[in-house]
């Protein structure tokens, strides 16, 4: 389906094939910026490219796909790319140098491995792309997430703290309101089970002929169970 908008792809071209291509792409106002980076394999993938354009016009994804298929001699099989998927820059800046917060706040701790780590310098971009600048909008866009936001609210940050560093007022609400449900369930799920061993603690106690009750003091007793005993005695 042909967009506008940016997209990116893991390329197993060669970087020289692949940025002629580019450069061609740029030269012809197909897009306006394009940014790669190499990337050695890991957990099982070969070496490869991660790439993300900036349309210049409408493109057609499958089109540019084709015109990426680079042919060997010698090889039946062409190198190329993976399909194109829509793409933020703040997001795949973070992800391409593999910058820790932004993994454990995006997927938690589940990628397996420690990732290899890589330098915002290690992007390629055309001369007039300023790619310090993207990598600084991207950090601070980290920053003013709401998971992020959250993180810090459980780690003890209070709400006003927040709001008085220029975040949104609603949202910090809408944080510390599903923070404080979770609490409040955490609570309930607590008491529930004290409950069940408080009746598993007490049918125990009944079947050695014991019974508890509380004395006028408030302090919990146990007797010998005699009949016509109730829990005021």
């Amino acid at each position: 389906m042909a967009t506008q908008k940016p997209i990116s792809t893991i390329s197993y071209n060669s970087e020289a094939f692949l940025k002629e291509k580019l450069d061609i792409w740029l030269s012809a106002h197909i897009i306006q910026a394009y940014q790669y980076i190499f990337h050695k394999g890991e957990d099982g993938d070969k070496d490869h490219i991660h790439l993300r354009i900036e349309p210049n016009k409408r493109v057609d994804p499958m089109d540019l796909l084709d015109q990426l298929r680079e042919y060997q001699i010698g090889k039946e099989k062409p190198l190329g790319c993976r399909p194109f998927r829509p793409s933020i820059e703040e997001d795949w800046i973070l992800y391409v140098v593999h910058d820790k917060t932004y993994l454990k706040l995006k997927y938690g701790g589940g990628e397996k491995g420690e990732k290899i780590p890589y330098k915002w310098q290690d992007i390629k971009v055309p001369e007039n792309y300023d790619m310090e600048v993207g990598f600084i909008r991207a950090k601070a866009k980290l920053e003013h997430t709401s998971v992020n936001m959250a993180s810090r609210m459980q780690n003890g940050e209070s709400p006003l703290s927040l709001i008085l560093q220029g975040e949104n007022v609603h949202t910090v609400n809408a944080i510390f309101h599903a923070l404080s449900l979770t609490d409040y369930e955490r609570l309930q799920s607590k008491v529930l089970l004290l409950s069940e061993r408080l009746d598993a603690f007490t049918q125990a106690v009944h079947a050695y002929g014991l019974t508890v009750f509380e004395d006028k003091d408030g302090k919990i007793i146990l007797k010998k169970y005699q009949e016509g005993m109730n829990d005021d005695c």
